[in-house]
């Protein structure tokens, strides 16, 4: 059985810049989720990524559609929106989707942003599981 992660924004763009999230996302140990805000908000950086890796954006656009994920819309995870917007929502309106993805499934999360660490929710460092 495969562990599924939630996946915030900082992975994909270490992944994007040829980092080690790269090689995690296709450990076939792991199911990685990630809700549409999420990607979008990824998406806006793709010239910025671009620019700083030298690859065309295509190319980078390619690469994120080839990660193995699965996407999902609000309306999966809008019963426990209210929750996360109670939690975060003030601090940080961009984390509520995450936030909420990681609510509904009581799975792990991936991610570098020091304010959802503070929350009970499960963190996981990837890097330790995979390369020890």
């Amino acid at each position: 059985m495969k562990i599924t992660i939630v996946v915030d924004a900082q992975p994909f763009f270490a992944a994007l810049l040829g980092g080690t999230a790269r090689k995690i996302f296709f450990d076939p140990r792991f199911r990685f989720i990630t809700t549409d805000f999420t990607l979008n908000e990824v998406k806006k950086y793709i010239p910025f990524i671009s620019e700083k890796s030298g690859k065309a954006e295509k190319d980078i656009m390619h690469a994120l559609s080839l990660l193995p994920l699965v996407s999902y819309q609000e309306q999966y995870y809008q019963e426990t929106r209210p929750k996360a917007e109670k939690l975060i929502g003030a601090r940080d309106p961009k984390d509520v989707d995450i936030l909420a993805l990681v609510l509904m499934t009581q799975a792990a999360l991936w991610t570098k942003i020091k304010i959802l660490t503070e929350f009970p929710v499960l963190l996981l460092s990837i890097q330790r599981i995979c390369y020890k």
